[in-house]
């Protein structure tokens, strides 16, 4: 029997390789083409990053125009300084998608939010809540020492 957790962990990867296929031509051996699911390990890569921002799609977008730059400099120039080009392109855009690697496994909280890397988020089978209980005059101490909000929180009342 897989344990709960593992099972969870499962799911997740089968949720994100189903999310991250796309229907290709194969040539087989005996020359007939065939339409199969591959994985795509670039949509894998940009699935899983935690970036609290309403722009990081479209820099996702003009990051892999940029990328895109580096394939067609040598059809624009020399085939010396195109290599050149295309090098320092790629040089560029590895640096930024380093940049968003860091980016994602930060892992912030303050006294109102947390924000988890993608590897709390695997590893935890419960959401995290924080409860204060100061400034609440009608509660006693022992309810609050007691948790009886969290309690009620996760019961539904």
């Amino acid at each position: 029997m897989i344990p709960e957790s593992q099972k969870q962990h499962n799911d997740l990867i089968d949720i994100i390789i189903e999310a991250s296929q796309k229907i290709q031509d194969v040539e087989g051996a005996d020359g007939k083409v065939t339409k199969q699911m591959i994985l795509n390990p670039e949509t894998v890569y940009w699935k899983t990053h935690i970036v609290n921002s309403p722009t990081f799609a479209r820099f996702v977008f003009e990051l892999k125009e940029f990328e895109n730059l580096a394939s067609q400099c040598l059809n624009y120039m020399c085939k010396q300084r195109g290599l050149v080009m295309a090098s320092i392109i790629l040089d560029i855009v590895n640096s930024y998608r380093y940049s968003i690697d860091a980016k994602s496994s930060e892992s912030l909280r303050d006294k109102n939010n947390t924000q988890s890397t993608l590897i709390d988020k695997i590893n935890r089978n419960k959401i995290e809540k924080a409860f204060t209980v100061k400034g609440e005059a009608k509660k006693s101490l022992i309810d609050g020492l007691l948790g009886r909000e969290a309690r009620e929180e996760t019961e539904g009342y």
